[in-house]
């Protein structure tokens, strides 16, 4: 099963299948930055959980972008800063030169 598919089953009722293009481009955005900042290839499949879960929490926070925090209903939410997690995450990971 690829990722796109593993997605649609994890966000289940949060995702509409009109956002095929959407779900694509946030993975190529975000292996981009996990390959840059670990120094491996953009197929390299260690990257794949790392990128799963940034894609993940992106979707879910589509509306969102560019706070820091929100309040809904007398419920607050906070937000870490995507890009920056994942490049910290796959720092594990990291190939040295």
């Amino acid at each position: 099963m690829n990722i796109i598919e593993l997605l649609k089953k994890d966000l289940a009722s949060n995702y509409r299948d009109t956002n095929d293009k959407v779900i694509s481009g946030m993975i190529e955005h975000y292996f981009s930055i996990a390959s840059d900042a670990s120094n491996r290839k953009k197929n390299d499949e260690k990257l794949i959980p790392y990128v799963y879960l940034a894609v993940k929490s992106a979707y879910l926070r589509r509306g969102d972008e560019g706070t820091n925090s929100s309040n809904e209903g007398g419920l607050s939410y906070s937000y870490i800063d995507i890009e920056q997690k994942l490049k910290k995450d796959v720092k594990s990971i990291r190939v040295i030169k």
